[in-house]
């Protein structure tokens, strides 16, 4: 998860899943009338969703936009990336932190984070966080992470192979912390008004991407795989050709197709997973025109 430059190319089911959100959800984020929004984006990465897809969609009189990533090589990449954009920054933040720095509270009119909080275990300590984010006059919140997904099965299979046990001992960490459960829906509602959020739309997606070629998808597990980075690099393959084995195995393989262009047969690889996708807002005092507003645009499921 440190390689920032291969990521940003690499990330294509982030980037697909993120523009299909924001464009459903644009019209319901609560923009402030004078058009001073800030945001604050959790688990960036190198940055290229925030600004790509958030960044067009904010008044142009926004007062500040600031990317988030635990990681300080994503951060760092994200800064020399984007300096040019005024009133921008990306800086290192752990969502799941026991206490968030002072200096970063009720100071955001929304929060936003794609793909980021499967990677947090704690998921309790990250709702508060974003709770205390959020101006107390009426911020709200975007979020959208993995609920299930296959590739966490391939690693617990690959966890039981003697060759990478000892790099992957730590494996449930990086399993999203709904994955076992059996209505990630509500378990996720339940802790969002634990953490004291007035409105909340909470929803599953079944989706599927497909990876056209093994190139693409050993790139974006090189991209993501938290256990790349113990493993020798001249394992890396061995690793990668394994994980391939696995999937395979799995039958997530679909038939091959001709490329036309190179004049031979391109293996694709299908990823089933679930997506939840929340909405939430930390004050109820617009809730009257929140949901007029969102019965207008879309019928929502499991609002509350």
């Amino acid at each position: 998860m440190n390689q920032a430059s291969l990521y940003h190319r690499a990330n294509q089911v982030q980037r697909h899943d993120a523009k299909l959100i924001l464009d459903e959800y644009s019209s319901i984020l609560q923009w402030r009338s004078d058009g001073q929004d800030s945001l604050l984006d959790v688990g960036s990465g190198s940055g290229n969703v925030l600004m790509d897809f958030v960044y067009p969609l904010l008044p142009k009189s926004y007062e500040q936009l600031v990317g988030t990533d635990i990681s300080s090589k994503m951060v760092g990449y994200a800064n020399n990336c984007y300096q040019r954009y005024a009133r921008t920054q990306f800086q290192v933040l752990d969502i799941g932190c026991e206490r968030l720095p002072d200096q970063l509270k009720g100071r955001f009119d929304h929060v936003t984070s794609f793909y980021c909080l499967h990677w947090v275990q704690n998921l309790s300590a990250a709702l508060n966080n974003i709770y205390e984010l959020l101006k107390n006059e009426g911020g709200d919140c975007l979020l959208a992470f993995l609920a299930t997904n296959p590739v966490y099965e391939v690693y617990k299979v690959l966890h039981k192979n003697a060759k990478w046990a000892a790099y992957m001992q730590d494996v449930e960490q990086f399993i999203s912390p709904l994955h076992y459960s059996s209505d990630p829906a509500q378990k996720f509602t339940q802790l969002l008004d634990e953490a004291g959020f007035h409105f909340k739309n909470v929803e599953v997606r079944s989706e599927v991407f497909v990876y056209e070629g093994v190139h693409t998808l050993k790139d974006n597990v090189k991209a993501i795989c938290p256990f790349l980075d113990r493993i020798p690099v001249a394992q890396h393959e061995e690793f990668l050709d394994d994980f391939i084995d696995v999937v395979i195995s799995m039958n997530l393989q679909e038939d091959q197709q001709c490329d036309v262009d190179k004049d031979q047969l391109q293996q694709r690889f299908k990823s089933p997973y679930k997506l939840l996708v929340a909405y939430a807002r930390k004050s109820s005092d617009l809730l009257d025109n929140v949901l007029s507003e969102m019965s207008s645009t879309r019928s929502f499921k499991g609002v509350t």
